[in-house]
């Protein structure tokens, strides 16, 4: 039994996720009680629960797309719709036989297998509920992340498409291909939930939310030795392993842990010379270079704390995080 409580704290607390992650479920015979309808395009039922924290659902008597409930399987599919007219006729872009190929290629649920399709935040689902898949929208680093949930488990890669419409994706693709995606979604779509440029949807077979804590909880990486396993012999990386196996001999008391004195070439503070002390050596280069350049980009006369915070947070990354993965 999932705890799907537990799981949407995982994401939360691991990820930058907006809003709450979503489940979505698929209703066959009944809708449950705890859910409300809506007269909106069916899509838009992501963003109620992510934002608004509403339970809502869509069927054929509740939406306001045809397109939405025509991939849900709920309502048959318009000639307009099916035909990819509706993108062909009314725009300069789509040629017909594009928009033709198009709607042929994206799945829709079989016609009457489901009675609705329903949304609830994560950790809200009504007791007795069956989740389907998991919505959570986040910006492309965090999507790499929790994109990768299954593949770390398995080596099965997520499925991705871009442009492609998004109710496709939401409430049929999912059920066919039974995988991980990170998907784009269409203008429309993203328009109805509100998704900023830099956000992306990541959706989750329930059948591998178990693979979610699995990944974020233990998402640790050993640098040095994955250099030793990665760099070739001309790398300067085995330069500096020998100038450092050389310095540890005991000719001399050993050197401090944590190696040489970093290679700075402006001013840092206190605080963020003994942060980056912290790193291990074959990642200092990097990140005294990145943070640097950081620093002279936005015409600050020394590194320091906070410019690294403001670097990591315009990345989509928490510092402090980055650091307890080291």
């Amino acid at each position: 039994m999932v705890d799907w409580k537990e799981i949407c704290s995982v994401i939360m607390k691991k990820t930058k996720v907006r809003g709450k992650p979503v489940a979505v479920s698929l209703f066959r015979d009944a809708i449950p009680a705890g859910y409300e309808p809506i007269q909106e395009p069916p899509c838009a039922i992501v963003h109620a629960a992510m934002d608004e924290g509403r339970r809502v659902y869509f069927d054929a008597d509740h939406h306001d797309c045809y397109v939405g409930v025509h991939h849900a399987g709920i309502v048959p599919g318009k000639k307009e719709i099916v035909t990819g007219e509706y993108l062909s006729k009314t725009s300069s872009f789509f040629t017909y036989e594009g928009a033709a190929r198009l709607k042929a290629g994206t799945h829709s649920l079989p016609p009457g297998y489901v009675k609705a399709i329903g949304a609830a935040p994560l950790d809200e689902v009504p007791e007795g509920v069956q989740v389907d898949w998991i919505v959570a929208v986040c910006n492309a680093h965090d999507a790499c992340i929790l994109g990768g949930c299954r593949m770390a488990r398995d080596g099965v890669q997520p499925y991705g498409t871009f442009g492609t419409s998004l109710c496709g994706e939401l409430f049929a693709v999912p059920w066919y291909i039974e995988n991980v995606m990170v998907v784009g979604g269409d203008f429309g779509g993203r328009m109805h939930n509100r998704i900023k440029q830099d956000q992306l949807f990541v959706i989750i077979p329930a059948r591998f939310a178990d693979t979610i804590p699995k990944l974020l909880l233990d998402i640790k990486v050993d640098v040095k030795t994955s250099r030793e396993m990665t760099k070739p012999p001309w790398s300067p990386f085995w330069q500096k392993k020998d100038k450092a196996a050389k310095a540890a001999e005991p000719v001399e008391p050993a050197p401090a842990a944590g190696g040489e004195e970093p290679a700075f070439t402006m001013d840092w503070d206190d605080e963020a010379r003994a942060l980056v002390k912290k790193v291990p050596e074959e990642m200092r280069e990097m990140i005294i270079g990145n943070a640097e350049q950081y620093a002279k980009e936005n015409s600050y006369a020394a590194v320091s704390m906070k410019s690294m915070r403001e670097q990591m947070a315009k990345m989509g990354m928490d510092l402090d995080e980055m650091m307890s993965m080291i």
